[in-house]
């Protein structure tokens, strides 16, 4: 079955048109613009006007590219910044309705399960994996055991989130890092009780900020997923990099040739919460992986489980 999957992240809208068939993803088409839906939501409460505006003129031209494909389902997704917002159901409603495609706000469980299924959809995953997928309003923590989930939780921590709360210089103060790794930790600490995730296990991190890091780490001049899927890193290169870009301004930031203007300004946060991920659950490496909860939706929306 030729599906397509449309995910209105906090930070990005993205999209996946694929072709599943005996469990296996064969992807046609995939796509990501920073449309940052959540901007201010931890604050406000709502999805502000242009933020719903951005997101709206993005899916239509998604929909534009799915016709005539051949897709058999179109799902339209949303996440941490819908489920926060009062006005987030109503604008993924008419978002989808209009244009005639299914929608699903899922739960925080729902999004880890789904990243959970859709990074650990490559072969050789088998065995004991921790998965971490950081967003943009939220971070999935998933723990599972040959593709069985044993344990998942998600958490209000987003490199958005983070950096609405706590960054505003430029660049990021020493003070701000630190009031910004307490938030994180004491989440971490009272959210991921000790024991709950395997020891030892591969670690595996999907998501912009991960796939952005291994981009600068490879030394990309432009962005290849293919490379970048099945990179490792090591906590201590996580902690090099996130130094690094600490130390930058925005605009030295924006000037790397793998970093996206709308997600420079919050790559710092998303790093700083990949390293106290690392630091907390003891993984000493991580595998980035390019395959997330697009994929996962996929295989369960051709499957009828979405």
């Amino acid at each position: 079955m030729k599906v397509a999957v449309i995910d209105t992240g906090t930070n990005s809208t993205r999209l996946l048109v694929a072709d599943v068939s005996q469990g296996r993803i064969e992807e046609v088409y995939r796509q990501t613009k920073i449309t940052r839906l959540g901007e201010k939501v931890d604050r406000d409460g709502n999805l502000n006007a242009d933020a719903r505006l951005r997101v709206t003129s993005c899916v239509d031209e998604y929909a534009s590219r799915i016709d005539g494909l051949g897709v058999s389902r179109t799902m339209v997704l949303a996440t941490s910044s819908v489920r926060d917002a009062g006005n987030g159901k109503q604008f993924l409603r008419s978002l989808a309705e209009h244009l005639g495609f299914e929608w699903k706000l899922l739960s925080g469980d729902e999004e880890a399960g789904l990243s959970y299924s859709g990074a650990t959809a490559s072969p050789g995953l088998e065995g004991a994996v921790n998965l971490f997928d950081i967003g943009g309003g939220s971070t999935e923590v998933v723990s599972g055991n040959d593709g069985r989930v044993v344990f998942a939780r998600s958490l209000r921590l987003g490199c958005v989130r983070i950096t609405e709360r706590f960054i505003y210089s430029d660049p990021v103060t020493r003070q701000e890092l630190v009031s910004a790794r307490e938030y994180i930790d004491e989440v971490l600490d009272h959210e991921i009780e000790t024991g709950r995730l395997n020891r030892p296990a591969r670690t595996i991190a999907v998501a912009g900020t991960v796939t952005a890091l291994a981009a600068i780490d490879l030394g990309l001049k432009s962005y290849d997923p293919v490379k970048i899927n099945g990179h490792i890193m090591s906590l201590a290169r996580i902690t090099e990099l996130l130094e690094g870009l600490s130390g930058m301004d925005l605009m030295q930031r924006v000037s790397l040739a793998t970093i996206e203007s709308g997600r420079a300004d919050v790559i710092v946060a998303g790093t700083l919460i990949l390293e106290r991920l690392m630091l907390h659950t003891g993984a000493e490496e991580l595998t980035v992986s390019e395959l997330d909860i697009l994929d996962g939706a996929a295989l369960a929306l051709a499957s009828g489980e979405l």
